[in-house]
């Protein structure tokens, strides 16, 4: 019975972590070249992966475009450093440049 669950809670974690590495590795690129005006097929062809699907690349897009709009309003993440030096990243509107 242990042994069944520890699989089980393993796979999520396999799943988050596979899920994190695409998204450091691809993620970027895949919203940069949305915003560019590319479709899923042109943005696998132009990154050249052959981990890359069209229907990951889609699950990119839906993610990046739910959480990207809130309220009607457009956000991006800036990088911003405190008098320290230490960066943090802040969500900023983009249609007017507010918080």
């Amino acid at each position: 019975m242990v042994g069944s669950t520890l699989m089980g809670e393993n796979s999520h974690f396999k799943k988050a972590l596979s899920d994190f590495t695409f998204d450091a590795a691809y993620g970027d690129s895949i919203r940069h070249l949305h915003d560019s005006g590319y479709s899923p097929e042109e943005i696998k062809e132009y990154l050249r992966s052959d981990s890359l699907t069209v229907s990951r690349i889609c699950e990119v897009i839906n993610k990046y475009e739910e959480t990207g709009t809130a309220d009607g309003k457009r956000y991006e993440y800036v990088k911003e450093y405190d008098p320290y030096g230490r960066a943090s990243f802040v969500r900023k509107r983009t249609d007017d440049g507010n918080n």
